[in-house]
């Protein structure tokens, strides 16, 4: 005998305190078995089930939370994972654990590149410290991390994607071009041609800077030619931005200065921008420390016949940075004094790049200043690449100039500069031939200068020093000088 089903035997729902209850009724005891009615009842309470789930994993964060294996490891669960217990809830993950988690980001393979190769280049301690100005990956350096200069997530971009997977992987590589470098490049290129026949693609800070990190790599390679190709067309999107009125980040434009300079240096290519050229890098002195800017006396004594006025305004800024560095109570953290010693920077450095250099004796002299100054706060960007380079460049004209007779007249001077391109040499024949030119030198205009720790140090002080960021490692040359 059939049955008919009345309004009465249709499910009704109602709501209570934010939740759905759902009333059945049951005349056949077949139906809460196996009936029409019982697959209603148990498909309610498991989507009920699953919502109170839903529910508590929103409460207590865990929905949709990115990590990095740092963050595993510093709470310990790691192993907790391999075992399949939990101690504690992962910690609810900053701006840069969500840039850089390759394998929780992509956990259906959507990625234009694969996802386990980059999370083993961003786990890789050499990628982490690419020397690359155009973002950082370092957890202590929040200025210039990828968010604050592209404004979106790491893995949006196949461009960029694509660009800083050949950056990571060239960086492992310790600077040379492999087949895998080789494939992140062509596949680079190929999205930024994409990118560029778009009006509004182009014009935005991802393809500048993918841009950027191929033209790093070519600088690094020392290929001039191919670096002012890249940023050549920087320079027209620039100008495509600023005929569009396309607002551009500044971290965006901090990449595009740093890169531009540090290619210059480490290629000689030309320069598409100096530190005035964007007005987030602007940078005057601080008119509350006149006491900062102001020229060791070491300096002093040669300054009317021998250093520039332009040479001099540079090296009163860099005494007033290390100051800063030395009694700046500042932390990584402080985003504000990061930034205005970001632009400090900028300026002294951009401005001694410009400088003539109508010696030998001078050019060294630009380029021990030069090194202090990236030594002194430098310390992710450039800590791997341009110390290496400005020092090997110093060696080479301390060598040219090995006879001129300025150097007799200023045998500190001389001292300085050695110590400082010494000092932050890498170990291998660079560091040696530093070696060697200040032994050559000991007997002969160093000669008391040069007899101990103590005396080596009271000359460097009566010039550009910093205790904290210069005293360990010219220790450690001072005695290789003397083994």
């Amino acid at each position: 005998m059939s049955k008919s089903r009345t309004s009465s035997d249709r499910p009704q729902a109602v709501g209570t305190g934010g939740r759905q209850f759902q009333f059945i009724s049951v005349q056949d005891p077949d139906d809460a078995e196996g009936g029409i009615k019982g697959r209603l009842v148990r498909s309610h309470a498991v989507a009920q089930g699953l919502e109170r789930k839903r529910r508590l994993q929103q409460a207590s964060g865990n929905n949709f939370i990115v990590t990095t294996s740092k963050s595993y490891r510093s709470r310990g669960l790691v192993s907790d994972l391999k075992t399949g217990s939990r101690r504690g809830r992962v910690p609810t993950p900053n701006l840069l654990s969500v840039q850089v988690s390759a394998g929780a980001l992509d956990p259906f393979q959507s990625l234009a590149v694969d996802s386990s190769r980059l999370q083993a280049l961003l786990s890789n301690y050499k990628a982490r410290q690419s020397p690359e100005p155009v973002f950082t990956l370092e957890q202590d350096f929040a200025f210039q991390n990828f968010r604050s200069v592209f404004l979106t997530g790491f893995l949006i971009d196949p461009a960029i994607l694509s660009a800083a997977m050949l950056s990571f992987a060239f960086a492992v590589t310790g600077g040379t071009i492999d087949q895998e470098c080789l494939g992140y490049q062509s596949q680079a290129i190929s999205h930024i041609r994409t990118k560029i026949s778009s009006p509004s693609e182009a014009t935005s800070e991802s393809t500048i800077g993918a841009i950027l990190l191929l033209a790093g790599v070519e600088a690094r390679l020392g290929r001039t030619s191919q670096v002012q190709l890249h940023m050549g067309a920087v320079q027209h999107l620039l100008q495509a931005c600023k005929t569009e009125r396309v607002y551009l980040t500044g971290g965006i434009k901090r990449a595009i200065f740093w890169q531009d300079l540090n290619s210059s240096i480490l290629s000689g290519s030309q320069r598409i921008a100096d530190h005035t050229t964007f007005a987030e890098l602007q940078w005057t002195r601080d008119l509350f420390s006149p006491h900062y800017f102001r020229l060791p006396p070491g300096f002093e004594a040669m300054r009317p016949h021998l250093l520039t006025d332009s040479f001099v305004q540079v090296l009163q800024d860099i005494q007033a940075l290390q100051c800063i560095r030395d009694f700046s109570r500042s932390t990584d953290n402080d985003v504000m004094s990061m930034a205005r010693i970001n632009n400090h920077i900028a300026s002294i450095q951009s401005r001694l790049v410009a400088l003539a250099d109508p010696c030998p004796v001078l050019q060294s002299c630009h380029l021990a200043a030069y090194l202090c100054s990236v030594m002194l706060c430098c310390k992710v960007w450039c800590a791997l690449v341009i110390p290496a380079h400005v020092s090997s460049q110093l060696l080479g004209k301390l060598q040219q100039s090995a006879n001129s007779l300025l150097w007799d007249h200023h045998p500190e001077l001389l001292l300085w500069v050695s110590y400082i391109g010494g000092s932050f040499a890498p170990k291998g024949s660079l560091r040696s031939g530093y070696t060697a030119h200040v032994r050559s030198n000991n007997t002969t205009r160093f000669k008391g200068l040069n007899g101990s720790w103590p005396n080596v140090l009271e000359t460097l002080e009566q010039f550009i020093w910093s205790e904290k960021a210069f005293t360990p490692a010219a220790g450690a040359f001072w005695e290789e000088t003397w083994t």
